[in-house]
């Protein structure tokens, strides 16, 4: 198929994917204050080593991804060699991240209220949310997430941007979640380990994993 498609596709989806997480940060508490502010409220709230790692790949892959659609002969040299249906598979795999971080972003919001911010993942929370997609999974967003990042490598069959990316959300799940599990069981107590032990990370029904 043509390049373009697949540039047009990825655009489509990453753009969507993002605007999402836009949309309810301008419905949270804290989204009429200006974008500074929240950059700051968000790192101060945030895991310093996942910052470093963050600034880390996230340097090449969005310098990648300017590159690969405006300069392509740039990255010849990281392009992989990607049948049509692998990338195809990419774009199906970003349609369904997209729609498990709408739905789970939609169930903390009717959950949360205002207090939902996408912007400050540390906050601590006066419900624990276990219906939606947390019926089955503790973290369907970070899930949505690793399926983009994948989605990401096989649409654009660029090596670079594929894995600085899927590198970001690992560096997220391995070094965010237990703070952010940390936090539930502090706030909640027996009512997190007892929704915990019947719920998996990113997949259902599989416990711990």
């Amino acid at each position: 198929m043509n390049e373009m498609f697949f540039k047009a596709a990825f655009f489509l989806m990453f753009f969507s994917f993002a605007g999402i997480m836009v949309y309810f940060s301008g419905r949270a508490r804290n989204g009429n204050v200006d974008s500074a502010t929240r950059v700051r409220m968000h790192n101060q709230k945030e895991v310093p080593l996942l910052l470093a790692v963050r600034t880390l790949f996230g340097i090449p892959f969005y310098i990648g991804i300017l590159l690969w659609a405006f300069v392509p002969k740039w990255m010849n040299w990281s392009t992989l060699a990607l049948p049509d249906w692998a990338r195809m598979t990419g774009l199906f795999l970003g349609a369904a991240a997209i729609v498990l971080n709408l739905w789970s972003h939609h169930t903390l919001s009717r959950n949360l209220g205002n207090e939902f911010d996408p912007a400050l993942r540390l906050n601590t929370v006066s419900a624990l949310v276990t219906d939606g997609p947390y019926r089955v999974i503790r973290h369907p967003i970070y899930a949505s997430f690793l399926l983009m990042q994948v989605a990401t490598l096989l649409l654009t069959a660029n090596w670079l941007i594929g894995l600085s990316g899927i590198a970001i959300i690992l560096a997220v799940i391995l070094i965010r979640i237990p703070e952010e599990e940390r936090l539930l069981a502090n706030s909640f107590g027996t009512e997190f380990e007892n929704y915990k032990t019947s719920t998996g990370a990113f997949l259902p029904s599989i416990g711990e994993l």
